[in-house]
C-alpha cells in the first residue's frame, strides 16, 4: 500500500507542475525542480525501506519486550522429588503350638509312665508317701485265738499304716523305683488329658501273678511295697512259726498317675495292690497243721512332689 501511495503522490506532483506551467501571461510561474520517475521511485523505495526498518525495529522491540515480560513474569517451577516411603512390615514369628495328645496304646502308655518314673529317679524329687495295708477275711483256725500269732501274721503281711516325708535330693530308689514295666506286664492301660490339657491321667492294670517277687515279677518292676513269699516265711520264723507251703496271688494291681504334659513329671502317684495269701501246714508251738488265709490290700500314695 505504501508503494501505491508513493506512486500516486509522485503523479500528483507531476500533474501539479504541469498545471503551473500552463498559467496565463502575467502570472508568476514558479518552476519546481524536475523530479524524474527514477527519483520518485527511489524516494518511494527509500521511504518504504525506512518504514520497513521501523516496522522491523518495532517488531524486534515488541518481541524483545515480550521476551522480557515472559522471562520476568514466568516463575521457574521447582519440582520436588517425590520420596515414596516403603511400608515396613515386621512379620511376627509364627509359633506353632504343639498339640498335646494322650497316648492310646499299651506300649505308649507304659512308656509314658516309665519315662516319668525314670525322671523321678534321676532328679531325686522330694515327696510325701503314705502306705496303708489292711487284712480282711483272715482265717487261721486255732491260731486265730493266739493273739501273738495274729499280731505276727499282721506284721509279716504288712498290716497297718505308715508315712514318711522324703526331702529333695534324698531319694534312695527304694520306695519310688525306676519302672521297667513292659506292655506284656500290663493287662490294660488308659490315658486321657485333664480338662485343662496340662496333665496326663494314667491308669494301668498289671497282670495277676502267683508268688510275685521283688525282682523279676511284673509287680516288682515298679514297686517294692508288698510282701513276697520269702519275706512272709521269714516273718513267721521270727515268731517261731513255720509253714509247709504258701501261695500269694495278686488279684488286682492298679497304677494311677497324674503326669504333667510339659515336662513329664509326676504330680501324684498311687498304687493299689490286692493279694490273697494261702498258708498250709502252719506250725506254732503246740498248734500244728493249721491252714490259714487272708486277703490283703495295700494302698501306696505319693504326693507333694518337689523337683
Amino acid at each position: 500500500m505504501k508503494k501505491i501511495i508513493a506512486v500516486i503522490s509522485a503523479m500528483l506532483i507531476v500533474l501539479t507542475l504541469a498545471a503551473c506551467n500552463g498559467t496565463k501571461n502575467g502570472e508568476v510561474t514558479t518552476t519546481l525542480p524536475e523530479t524524474t520517475a527514477e527519483e520518485v521511485t527511489t524516494a518511494a523505495v527509500t521511504e518504504e525501506s525506512t518504514t520497513q526498518s521501523e516496522i522491523t525495529e518495532a517488531l524486534t522491540t515488541e518481541a524483545t519486550t515480550e521476551e522480557i515480560t515472559t522471562t520476568t513474569t514466568t516463575q521457574p517451577t521447582t519440582t520436588k522429588p517425590t520420596t515414596t516411603k516403603k511400608a515396613t512390615t515386621t512379620a511376627k514369628p509364627t509359633t506353632t503350638e504343639k498339640k498335646v495328645t494322650a497316648p492310646s496304646s499299651k506300649t505308649d502308655i507304659v512308656k509314658l509312665y516309665n519315662d516319668a518314673a525314670a525322671k523321678a529317679a534321676s532328679s531325686k524329687p522330694g515327696y510325701k508317701k503314705s502306705t496303708v495295708t489292711a487284712l480282711s477275711n483272715v482265717e487261721m483256725g486255732a491260731l486265730s485265738k493266739i493273739s501273738v500269732v495274729r499280731g505276727a501274721v499282721g506284721d509279716f503281711l504288712g498290716e497297718g499304716s505308715s508315712s514318711e516325708t522324703v526331702s529333695k535330693g534324698k531319694f534312695d530308689g527304694k520306695s519310688l523305683v525306676k519302672s521297667t514295666l513292659k506292655a506284656s506286664d500290663v493287662k490294660s492301660a488308659t490315658c486321657k488329658l485333664s480338662d485343662d490339657g496340662k496333665y496326663y491321667i494314667v491308669t494301668i492294670n498289671v497282670v495277676t501273678e502267683t508268688n510275685p517277687k521283688k525282682s523279676g515279677s511284673a509287680l516288682g518292676k515298679f514297686t517294692k511295697d508288698f510282701k513276697d513269699v520269702d519275706e512272709i516265711k521269714a516273718g513267721l520264723a521270727d515268731v517261731g512259726a513255720s509253714v509247709e507251703s504258701m501261695t500269694v496271688t495278686t488279684t488286682s494291681v492298679t497304677i494311677n498317675a497324674k503326669i504333667r504334659t510339659d515336662n513329664n513329671r509326676f504330680t501324684s502317684l498311687n498304687h493299689t495292690i490286692n493279694m490273697k495269701a494261702n498258708l498250709k501246714g502252719v506250725k506254732y508251738s503246740i498248734v500244728r497243721g493249721v491252714n490259714a488265709s487272708a486277703n490283703m490290700e495295700t494302698k501306696v500314695s505319693y504326693t507333694e512332689f518337689k523337683y
